[in-house]
């Protein structure tokens, strides 16, 4: 009975079966997988051509090379390590899949890009410095000037790639905090614009563009946590073309909703329906890549030690929402021209959450031992 292990082979783009040189229970081989740019940890899936004989997770960074021990046991039973990282047993029965792979669509002629702005307020109720009491849109300058920064990075991908550029534009607010009553309580647009009917990709150049985003009107936010969730699922619904290019891009300082990651306590004061890691699953799933830009708030003064966990969580949630690491900016060091690079570099398959590796090295342990 020969062993497989299915895993992507060097400088393609195609899950595969690959013997392994396992002889029989006693004997271990093992491996060397690099995990995909964008993944939390390496799938490994044994088969015999029947059917599933071991799943298992092993955590890892993206595109980091990862050790693994395999021995095959007497009675059919294995056992799968790799030093020093989490490992995680699945039933081989189960019905779970892995998060689909991504495949950016580099050679496509469309683009199509959802820009998905936070409008909302951060300020002098959070016991920031009011300088910064106002949020990204009301700041007409500072708005201004990174608006400029989008249409270039959109513009000058679609300049160097070719392709004809759709554009959607979303902002998003939050749902009102209950039983309040307070202004900077009530926002005044949970998404805008507020119906589906207006969220669409449509025809754009960069003065017709950049005249959109600059009148984007802001709103407060209510509580910490504000409707990014919302916004992904709207972005769900665009009628993305199945021959393009699909990219988000995420530009803000507030959080979603995360079950898995939640909000530091106090943050959220409401029921929400949606969750950020879930719609962004979604999206990949759907072959949309995600560019986030971070506008870290100041964070000085004697309140700089109750807001520091508050701008971790976002930043760090920013960070995951970004297809990969590189695609992950902050805004104060953002350039656009790098976007673009960054956005050009080919990187065939990018992962999310525990996804197939790319397996490099395959290797006997010609020390046969007998158990049981």
């Amino acid at each position: 009975m020969t062993i497989h292990l299915l895993a992507f082979a060097p400088n393609t783009r195609a899950l595969r079966s690959h013997p392994l040189s396992l002889e029989g229970p006693g004997s271990s081989c093992s491996l060397r997988l690099r995990s995909l740019p964008g993944a939390t940890g390496v799938q490994v899936a044994l088969t015999n051509g029947d059917g599933l004989l071991l799943r298992a997770e092993v955590a890892s960074e993206g595109d980091e090379l990862v050790e693994i021990e395999i021995e095959w046991e007497t009675g059919g039973q294995w056992l799968l390590s790799s030093a020093g990282r989490r490992v995680l047993l699945l039933p081989s029965d189960g019905d779970e899949e892995p998060t689909p792979i991504l495949r950016p669509a580099y050679k496509a002629k469309q683009l199509d890009v959802a820009l998905v702005v936070d409008g909302t307020l951060r300020g002098e109720s959070a016991g920031t410095d009011p300088a910064a009491a106002s949020c990204l849109l009301s700041d007409r300058e500072r708005w201004g000037a990174h608006v400029d920064q989008l249409v270039e990075m959109i513009a000058g991908l679609s300049t160097q790639t070719g392709a004809d550029l759709r554009v959607a534009v979303v902002a998003f607010g939050d749902h009102p905090v209950p039983g309040t009553s307070a202004p900077d309580l009530r926002p005044v647009y949970h998404l805008y614009p507020s119906t589906p009917d207006e969220r669409f990709l449509q025809r754009e150049t960069a003065e017709p563009l950049r005249s959109r985003l600059r009148s984007l009107p802001s709103t407060s936010g209510g509580d910490f946590v504000d409707s990014l969730a919302d916004a992904l699922a709207a972005c769900r619904a665009l009628r993305w073309r199945g021959g393009s290019r699909k990219l988000l891009v995420i530009t803000g300082d507030s959080p979603g909703y995360s079950i898995l990651h939640p909000s530091p306590l106090g943050a959220d004061a409401q029921v929400r329906e949606r969750d950020v890691d879930v719609e962004v699953v979604a999206l990949h799933g759907d072959g949309v890549e995600a560019l986030t830009i971070y506008h870290a708030p100041k964070v000085e003064g004697g309140a700089a030690a109750f807001l520091r966990p508050f701008v971790e969580h976002t930043r760090g949630q920013y960070q995951r929402i970004a297809s990969r690491p590189d695609l992950a900016f902050e805004a104060s060091s953002f350039d656009p021209t790098a976007a673009v690079r960054a956005l050009r570099s080919q990187v065939l398959l990018v992962g999310r959450g525990a996804s197939p590796g790319i397996l490099s090295r395959s290797n006997r342990d010609r020390t046969r031992r007998a158990r049981g």
